[in-house]
């Protein structure tokens, strides 16, 4: 399940009445594309939530993640394993420690989609990847902010993100990801920090000692 979210947030990295006071629908979409265009690197602490309905139970993970443009990106698990995921711009890498494995991936391969870039990394056109509409009042918390559900245009591993945006700086503060099988995993960051100086080094991902490396097929 942590793969599979992840994998999509890469290729991702996410109606309402308003009142006369609030934007327009057009107008968050904008705020948010501009907003991570602008950014050139970020860091965050993360807590993780996949309700997994098959298996009536919910697994929890918490961490720490940098985005860098263009195409870096680092999420370090601390809980409940230390599992990486790692991409320097060209090569993607998936660690899991209890499997003592590590999945490396060319990144092109990956983006060969059309949901290719993350809107966390500012790549991509929202509205060219996605149908967007404001979520339905009490669907879930948005925590004050605008919550915007995102419909890929494409064929997807999740059919719904829902996102939680933060008014005064129009950053990401919540995903949400519903899969075709009723299961939801719920993102959440903070202490969000842009532009604070990260180093390329940063992405520079070593596999521990005796880890099996497998390199998937092209396809």
């Amino acid at each position: 399940m942590k793969k599979v979210f992840t994998l999509f947030l890469i290729l991702f990295v996410f109606a309402i009445h308003t009142s006369a006071q609030e934007k327009n629908l057009d107008s968050v979409i904008d705020g948010i594309q501009k907003k991570y265009e602008q950014i050139n690197n970020f860091q965050a602490f993360f807590t993780q939530e996949s309700e997994v309905k098959a298996l009536d139970k919910v697994q929890k993970a918490q961490g720490e993640v940098w985005f860098k443009k263009p195409g870096k990106m680092r999420w370090n698990y601390d809980t409940p394993n230390k599992d990486q995921i790692v991409s320097d711009g060209k090569t993607l890498w998936f660690y899991d420690q209890d499997e003592e494995q590590v999945i490396e991936t060319p990144l092109a391969q990956v983006s060969e989609t059309q949901s290719t870039t993350t809107l966390l990394s500012g790549l991509g056109n929202i509205k060219k990847l996605f149908n967007a509409s404001f979520a339905e009042p009490g669907e879930i918390n948005p925590n004050g902010g605008y919550l915007v559900d995102l419909v890929p245009k494409g064929d997807e591993e999740y059919n719904k993100v829902t996102i939680s945006v933060d008014k005064k700086d129009m950053m990401v503060n919540t995903i949400f990801l519903y899969d075709p099988f009723g299961n939801l995993t719920t993102v959440k960051l903070a202490d969000i920090k842009t532009d604070t100086g990260v180093s390329d080094s940063l992405f520079d991902f070593k596999a521990p000692a005796g880890t099996e490396v497998v390199k998937p097929p092209s396809f």
